[in-house]
């Protein structure tokens, strides 16, 4: 395989997919390297371990969506239900994207025992979607409401993007969104 000149932030987008299909643990060093095109040596200057990938795998995906999706939640010149809405869609289309789902979900569940070291990222990355579905829900509902409200929310979206792969149908997630942006009415 000839080596191939990548950037490290190009190698953390094609292993975090990896991790996303494939999960963690059945994902070995050889894979991550053929996935980014290099040999295995060649990928150890760039990582030392599945852990470090993943870690800085996961800080990425903290960033994209404090950045690109929870900071619609915040734009108070848009209703309430036009951030959810818009909210929501973008985030559901980045896990249904591809074969693999929510990734904050799936490393949670597959290594919540076994690697409890990721548990204060994934637990932040979800403290984040939170906040921001709260602080939408605020301005219709008082504030506890709106917590336990942003709660369901979460747990009503990540079941349906799990059936939706399940049965090869968006309409879980469709109704999903539909239900929480009732929740600003």
């Amino acid at each position: 395989m000839p080596i191939q000149k990548i950037t490290r932030e190009e190698i953390l987008t094609k292993c975090v997919e990896r991790f996303r299909t494939h999960g963690f643990h059945r994902t070995t060093m050889n894979d991550l390297a053929e996935v980014c095109g290099l040999q295995k040596g060649s990928f150890y200057h760039y990582f030392r371990c599945k852990d470090e990938i993943l870690h800085e795998g996961l800080v990425q995906t903290r960033d994209f969506f404090a950045d690109h999706i929870f900071t619609i939640a915040y734009d108070n010149d848009i209703l309430p239900q036009e951030r959810m809405k818009s909210m929501l869609a973008s985030h559901v289309a980045i896990m249904l994207r591809g074969n693999g789902g929510c990734l904050v979900a799936n490393v949670s569940a597959e290594t919540l025992n076994s690697t409890p070291e990721f548990m204060p990222l994934l637990r932040e990355i979800s403290d984040r979607w939170h906040a921001a579905l709260t602080h939408i829900l605020r301005s219709c509902r008082p504030s506890e409401e709106a917590e336990s409200i942003a709660w369901r929310i979460m747990q009503d979206i990540e079941g349906a993007v799990m059936l939706s792969r399940l049965y090869a149908n968006e309409q879980f997630t469709t109704e999903a969104v539909e239900r929480s942006v009732a929740y600003c009415t």
